[in-house]
Protein backbone atom coordinates (compact mmCIF):
# COMPACT_ATOMS: atom_id res chain seq x y z
CA UNK A 1 0.00 0.00 0.00
CA UNK A 2 0.78 3.40 -0.92
CA UNK A 3 1.16 5.85 2.26
CA UNK A 4 1.20 9.54 2.10
CA UNK A 5 2.91 11.39 4.63
CA UNK A 6 1.14 14.30 6.16
CA UNK A 7 2.96 17.42 7.59
CA UNK A 8 2.43 20.58 9.89
CA UNK A 9 3.73 23.34 8.66
CA UNK A 10 4.05 26.22 11.29
CA UNK A 11 5.12 29.71 11.70
CA UNK A 12 4.45 33.52 12.05
CA UNK A 13 1.21 33.90 10.45
CA UNK A 14 1.62 37.59 8.16
CA UNK A 15 5.83 37.48 7.95
CA UNK A 16 6.42 34.39 6.33
CA UNK A 17 3.22 33.57 4.62
CA UNK A 18 5.11 33.47 1.31
CA UNK A 19 7.94 31.47 3.11
CA UNK A 20 5.39 29.12 4.00
CA UNK A 21 3.42 29.01 0.94
CA UNK A 22 6.58 28.02 -0.96
CA UNK A 23 7.65 25.02 0.74
CA UNK A 24 4.18 23.85 1.09
CA UNK A 25 4.17 24.06 -2.83
CA UNK A 26 7.12 22.46 -2.56
CA UNK A 27 6.07 19.25 -0.69
CA UNK A 28 2.95 19.15 -2.27
CA UNK A 29 4.92 18.19 -5.59
CA UNK A 30 7.25 16.02 -3.69
CA UNK A 31 4.52 13.79 -3.07
CA UNK A 32 3.64 14.77 0.73
CA UNK A 33 0.16 16.11 2.40
CA UNK A 34 1.00 19.62 3.51
CA UNK A 35 -1.23 21.11 6.22
CA UNK A 36 -0.96 24.28 8.10
CA UNK A 37 -2.07 27.32 9.44
CA UNK A 38 -4.25 28.92 6.27
CA UNK A 39 -7.44 27.21 7.32
CA UNK A 40 -7.30 28.67 10.68
CA UNK A 41 -10.67 29.71 12.39
CA UNK A 42 -11.24 33.03 13.52
CA UNK A 43 -10.89 32.51 17.14
CA UNK A 44 -8.47 32.29 19.53
CA UNK A 45 -9.67 29.41 21.56
CA UNK A 46 -11.19 27.83 18.26
CA UNK A 47 -7.30 27.95 16.28
CA UNK A 48 -5.60 26.01 19.85
CA UNK A 49 -8.09 23.12 19.32
CA UNK A 50 -7.91 23.12 15.30
CA UNK A 51 -4.08 22.73 15.39
CA UNK A 52 -3.95 20.51 17.83
CA UNK A 53 -6.65 18.33 15.70
CA UNK A 54 -4.33 18.39 12.71
CA UNK A 55 -0.75 17.89 14.31
CA UNK A 56 -2.98 14.62 15.98
CA UNK A 57 -3.35 13.64 12.59
CA UNK A 58 -0.08 14.92 11.51
CA UNK A 59 3.05 12.53 10.49
CA UNK A 60 5.55 15.46 11.02
CA UNK A 61 5.65 19.13 11.89
CA UNK A 62 8.04 21.70 10.10
CA UNK A 63 8.44 24.66 11.97
CA UNK A 64 9.92 27.77 10.36
CA UNK A 65 11.72 30.97 12.50
CA UNK A 66 12.12 34.25 11.03
CA UNK A 67 12.78 37.38 12.33
CA UNK A 68 9.57 37.72 14.34
CA UNK A 69 8.61 36.40 17.76
CA UNK A 70 4.31 36.95 16.62
CA UNK A 71 1.27 38.05 18.73
CA UNK A 72 1.07 36.12 22.01
CA UNK A 73 -1.90 33.89 22.87
CA UNK A 74 -3.84 33.28 25.98
CA UNK A 75 -0.71 31.26 27.75
CA UNK A 76 2.03 33.99 26.86
CA UNK A 77 3.23 31.80 23.67
CA UNK A 78 2.68 32.36 20.27
CA UNK A 79 0.98 29.94 18.32
CA UNK A 80 4.42 28.35 16.67
CA UNK A 81 5.44 27.92 20.13
CA UNK A 82 2.34 26.77 21.47
CA UNK A 83 2.13 24.37 18.53
CA UNK A 84 5.56 22.83 18.91
CA UNK A 85 4.97 22.09 22.69
CA UNK A 86 2.06 20.17 21.74
CA UNK A 87 3.84 18.25 18.72
CA UNK A 88 6.74 17.82 21.30
CA UNK A 89 4.30 15.88 23.45
CA UNK A 90 2.54 13.60 21.03
CA UNK A 91 6.14 12.41 20.04
CA UNK A 92 5.35 14.24 16.71
CA UNK A 93 9.10 14.49 14.58
CA UNK A 94 9.87 18.30 14.48
CA UNK A 95 11.81 19.70 12.00
CA UNK A 96 13.32 23.25 12.88
CA UNK A 97 14.10 26.09 10.24
CA UNK A 98 15.63 29.43 12.26
CA UNK A 99 16.62 32.03 9.69
CA UNK A 100 20.08 33.71 9.50
CA UNK A 101 18.54 37.13 8.76
CA UNK A 102 19.66 39.21 11.26
CA UNK A 103 16.51 41.01 12.75
CA UNK A 104 18.28 42.88 15.87
CA UNK A 105 15.38 45.11 16.49
CA UNK A 106 12.73 42.74 16.49
CA UNK A 107 9.40 43.08 18.72
CA UNK A 108 9.94 40.09 21.66
CA UNK A 109 13.35 39.72 20.69
CA UNK A 110 13.70 37.65 24.20
CA UNK A 111 11.32 35.80 23.58
CA UNK A 112 12.47 35.22 19.71
CA UNK A 113 15.63 34.08 21.16
CA UNK A 114 14.42 31.97 23.69
CA UNK A 115 12.43 29.54 21.55
CA UNK A 116 14.94 29.83 19.03
CA UNK A 117 17.34 28.33 21.85
CA UNK A 118 15.31 25.25 22.86
CA UNK A 119 14.50 24.51 19.40
CA UNK A 120 18.39 24.21 19.21
CA UNK A 121 18.46 22.12 22.23
CA UNK A 122 16.02 19.90 21.25
CA UNK A 123 17.55 18.68 18.39
CA UNK A 124 18.89 19.12 14.82
CA UNK A 125 17.89 22.31 13.36
CA UNK A 126 18.63 23.96 9.46
CA UNK A 127 19.36 27.63 8.99
CA UNK A 128 17.97 29.75 6.09
CA UNK A 129 18.97 32.24 4.32
CA UNK A 130 16.04 32.54 1.50
CA UNK A 131 12.60 31.24 0.39
CA UNK A 132 14.37 28.86 -2.09
CA UNK A 133 17.63 27.69 0.65
CA UNK A 134 14.02 26.79 2.61
CA UNK A 135 12.52 25.25 0.67
CA UNK A 136 15.22 22.56 -0.62
CA UNK A 137 16.89 22.19 2.69
CA UNK A 138 12.91 21.51 4.16
CA UNK A 139 12.38 18.67 1.29
CA UNK A 140 15.54 17.12 2.29
CA UNK A 141 14.81 17.11 6.11
CA UNK A 142 11.20 15.57 5.34
CA UNK A 143 12.60 12.76 3.01
CA UNK A 144 15.63 12.14 5.65
CA UNK A 145 12.89 11.86 8.69
CA UNK A 146 10.38 9.77 6.56
CA UNK A 147 13.58 6.73 6.05
CA UNK A 148 14.83 7.71 9.51
CA UNK A 149 11.54 7.98 11.50
CA UNK A 150 9.05 6.59 9.30
CA UNK A 151 5.74 6.81 10.60
CA UNK A 152 1.61 5.86 10.27
CA UNK A 153 0.99 8.13 7.04
CA UNK A 154 -2.06 8.11 4.99
CA UNK A 155 -3.59 5.61 2.94
CA UNK A 156 -6.44 5.50 0.14
CA UNK A 157 -9.51 3.99 1.81
CA UNK A 158 -10.00 1.23 -1.17
CA UNK A 159 -6.72 0.03 0.00
CA UNK A 160 -6.95 -0.53 3.93
CA UNK A 161 -8.15 -3.38 4.96
CA UNK A 162 -10.18 -4.61 7.32
CA UNK A 163 -8.07 -6.01 10.87
CA UNK A 164 -11.23 -8.46 11.37
CA UNK A 165 -10.49 -9.72 7.74
CA UNK A 166 -7.12 -10.03 7.94
CA UNK A 167 -7.48 -11.77 11.18
CA UNK A 168 -10.40 -14.54 9.35
CA UNK A 169 -7.30 -15.16 6.36
CA UNK A 170 -4.91 -15.68 8.63
CA UNK A 171 -7.20 -18.18 10.90
CA UNK A 172 -7.95 -19.94 7.24
CA UNK A 173 -4.62 -20.04 6.03
CA UNK A 174 -4.03 -21.95 8.98
CA UNK A 175 -6.98 -23.82 8.81
CA UNK A 176 -6.40 -24.70 5.48
CA UNK A 177 -2.43 -25.83 6.29
CA UNK A 178 -3.30 -28.11 8.94
CA UNK A 179 -6.06 -29.24 6.21
CA UNK A 180 -3.14 -30.00 3.89
CA UNK A 181 -0.81 -31.78 6.46
CA UNK A 182 -3.34 -34.33 7.74
CA UNK A 183 -4.09 -34.65 3.85
CA UNK A 184 -0.59 -35.19 2.78
CA UNK A 185 0.22 -37.56 6.12
CA UNK A 186 -2.79 -39.83 4.58
CA UNK A 187 -1.17 -40.02 1.30
CA UNK A 188 2.24 -41.22 2.48
CA UNK A 189 0.27 -43.53 4.85
CA UNK A 190 0.94 -41.33 7.91
CA UNK A 191 4.64 -41.25 7.46
CA UNK A 192 6.00 -37.77 7.81
CA UNK A 193 8.56 -35.74 6.09
CA UNK A 194 9.72 -33.91 9.28
CA UNK A 195 9.45 -34.67 12.99
CA UNK A 196 5.87 -33.57 14.55
CA UNK A 197 5.67 -29.55 15.68
CA UNK A 198 6.29 -30.55 19.15
CA UNK A 199 9.45 -32.13 17.99
CA UNK A 200 10.05 -29.27 15.87
CA UNK A 201 10.40 -26.66 18.11
CA UNK A 202 13.53 -25.15 18.88
CA UNK A 203 14.62 -21.67 21.63
CA UNK A 204 16.32 -19.31 19.78
CA UNK A 205 17.70 -15.63 21.05
CA UNK A 206 16.68 -12.84 18.82
CA UNK A 207 18.58 -9.17 19.16
CA UNK A 208 15.98 -6.34 19.54
CA UNK A 209 16.56 -3.37 18.62
CA UNK A 210 14.38 -1.08 20.02
CA UNK A 211 15.53 2.44 19.17
CA UNK A 212 18.04 3.66 16.79
CA UNK A 213 21.20 4.22 19.08
CA UNK A 214 21.87 2.08 21.80
CA UNK A 215 22.48 -1.57 22.54
CA UNK A 216 19.96 -4.33 20.94
CA UNK A 217 17.93 -6.56 23.86
CA UNK A 218 18.61 -10.12 23.47
CA UNK A 219 15.17 -12.21 23.84
CA UNK A 220 14.59 -15.94 23.65
CA UNK A 221 11.70 -17.37 22.17
CA UNK A 222 10.45 -20.87 21.25
CA UNK A 223 9.66 -21.10 17.54
CA UNK A 224 8.41 -23.72 15.01
CA UNK A 225 11.10 -24.70 12.69
CA UNK A 226 8.23 -25.76 10.13
CA UNK A 227 6.71 -22.57 10.30
CA UNK A 228 9.92 -21.00 9.82
CA UNK A 229 10.70 -22.75 6.89
CA UNK A 230 7.61 -22.20 5.51
CA UNK A 231 7.64 -18.54 6.35
CA UNK A 232 10.83 -17.99 4.41
CA UNK A 233 10.98 -20.96 1.92
CA UNK A 234 10.40 -18.16 -1.14
CA UNK A 235 13.97 -16.15 -0.05
CA UNK A 236 15.44 -19.61 0.70
CA UNK A 237 14.79 -20.25 -2.95
CA UNK A 238 17.20 -17.55 -3.70
CA UNK A 239 19.85 -19.41 -1.64
CA UNK A 240 20.44 -16.46 0.29
CA UNK A 241 23.66 -15.76 3.22
CA UNK A 242 23.22 -16.68 6.66
CA UNK A 243 23.92 -13.09 7.44
CA UNK A 244 20.54 -12.11 5.71
CA UNK A 245 18.86 -15.27 6.89
CA UNK A 246 18.93 -13.74 10.01
CA UNK A 247 17.25 -10.87 8.86
CA UNK A 248 14.73 -12.53 7.07
CA UNK A 249 13.86 -14.66 10.49
CA UNK A 250 13.80 -12.00 12.74
CA UNK A 251 11.51 -10.14 10.24
CA UNK A 252 9.55 -13.30 10.00
CA UNK A 253 8.83 -13.36 13.62
CA UNK A 254 7.86 -9.93 14.00
CA UNK A 255 5.18 -10.17 11.10
CA UNK A 256 3.98 -13.33 12.45
CA UNK A 257 3.09 -11.82 15.79
CA UNK A 258 3.12 -7.96 15.41
CA UNK A 259 6.06 -6.98 17.21
CA UNK A 260 7.18 -3.46 16.12
CA UNK A 261 10.64 -2.80 16.44
CA UNK A 262 14.05 -4.28 14.70
CA UNK A 263 14.41 -7.92 15.61
CA UNK A 264 17.25 -10.25 14.03
CA UNK A 265 18.06 -13.51 14.45
CA UNK A 266 21.37 -13.98 17.08
CA UNK A 267 24.35 -15.44 15.29
CA UNK A 268 24.81 -18.84 17.04
CA UNK A 269 20.82 -19.23 17.08
CA UNK A 270 21.15 -18.87 12.78
CA UNK A 271 23.84 -21.90 13.53
CA UNK A 272 21.74 -23.88 15.40
CA UNK A 273 18.66 -23.30 13.40
CA UNK A 274 20.85 -24.30 10.36
CA UNK A 275 22.25 -27.75 11.38
CA UNK A 276 18.59 -28.56 12.52
CA UNK A 277 16.81 -27.68 9.36
CA UNK A 278 20.07 -29.93 7.71
CA UNK A 279 19.25 -32.54 10.40
CA UNK A 280 15.27 -32.57 8.83
CA UNK A 281 16.50 -32.79 5.38
CA UNK A 282 14.79 -29.58 4.37
CA UNK A 283 17.90 -27.40 3.49
CA UNK A 284 21.75 -27.67 2.28
CA UNK A 285 24.76 -25.15 2.94
CA UNK A 286 27.50 -24.10 1.16
CA UNK A 287 30.87 -21.84 2.15
CA UNK A 288 30.93 -19.49 -1.09
CA UNK A 289 34.07 -17.05 -1.36
CA UNK A 290 33.15 -13.75 -2.42
CA UNK A 291 35.77 -10.96 -3.23
CA UNK A 292 37.99 -11.46 0.24
CA UNK A 293 34.65 -12.59 2.18
CA UNK A 294 33.89 -16.15 3.11
CA UNK A 295 29.91 -16.77 3.71
CA UNK A 296 27.74 -19.89 3.95
CA UNK A 297 24.68 -19.64 2.06
CA UNK A 298 21.33 -21.93 2.79
CA UNK A 299 19.54 -23.74 0.00
CA UNK A 300 16.49 -25.42 -0.34
CA UNK A 301 16.56 -29.73 -0.85
CA UNK A 302 13.91 -31.30 -3.08
CA UNK A 303 12.77 -32.97 0.40
CA UNK A 304 12.10 -29.28 1.40
CA UNK A 305 10.20 -28.68 -1.65
CA UNK A 306 8.27 -31.71 -1.15
CA UNK A 307 7.62 -30.56 2.67
CA UNK A 308 6.30 -27.22 1.56
CA UNK A 309 3.93 -28.84 -0.53
CA UNK A 310 2.29 -30.51 2.37
CA UNK A 311 2.25 -27.55 4.32
CA UNK A 312 0.54 -25.64 1.82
Amino acid sequence: MNRVFQVFISSTYNDLRDERQAVSNTLAKAGYMPTGLELLPADNQTQVDYIKRIIDRSDYYIVIVGSRYGSLSSDGLNFSEGAFEYARSKDVPILAFLSEIPEPDAELKDKLDAFKARLSAGGIVEFWTSENDLCMKAMMAVATAVNLKPRAGWIRGDQAVDPKVLQELERLRIENADFHQKLANLNRGSTELVPARSVDSVTVEFLVYRSEEGAPDTVSKSISLGDLFVGIYDQLLKSPSEAYVRELVGYWYRQKFRMSDYWELGEKSATVIRDRLEAMGLIRSRSIIAGFTNHIAWSVTEKGKQFLQSRR
